[in-house]
């Protein structure tokens, strides 16, 4: 290699390497936006369980659940469950998320049976979709 190219190389590399996305963009902390709701956070740990946090009257209400994440599906796949209670105890959240850059996501999910196949998910994203913003990396 001639002294030029190695320079060129080592110039270059260093750049792409920091252009790439992180194996697992969605780990971290997210708070909601842009919504009539109350503010939900998701924390997705390096475990497998999402902590669910959700702001109440009362205060704060912390869930654990377990997530899967298919980032080679397009659109990503993230399947949230079996969840132990509420609404959708039993259930798991089968969803399609965009990830629109390295502090920004939408989320759009339908609950289907913890056995199911993942057919429920959903095929686009509709007026129930949630936008997130990277709260702490």
């Amino acid at each position: 290699m001639t002294r030029r190219a190695a320079l060129a190389t080592a110039l270059v590399l260093p750049a792409l390497l920091s252009c790439s996305e992180p194996a697992e963009p969605l780990l971290g902390e997210w708070v909601s936006v842009g919504s009539e709701r109350p503010p939900m956070i998701y924390i997705f740990d390096n475990d497998s369980i999402m902590k669910w946090v959700v702001e109440l009257e009362a205060g704060p209400d912390t869930v654990p659940v377990p997530y899967r994440v298919n980032y080679q599906a397009d659109p990503v796949h993230l399947d949230v469950g079996p969840w132990d209670d509420g609404p959708v105890a039993g259930r798991t959240l089968f969803g399609i998320v965009e990830i629109q850059g390295p502090d920004r996501f939408q989320v759009d999910f339908e609950p289907a049976d913890p056995d199911g196949d993942g057919s429920e998910r959903p095929n686009g994203f509709s007026d129930q979709a949630v936008t997130f913003v990277r709260r702490v990396n």
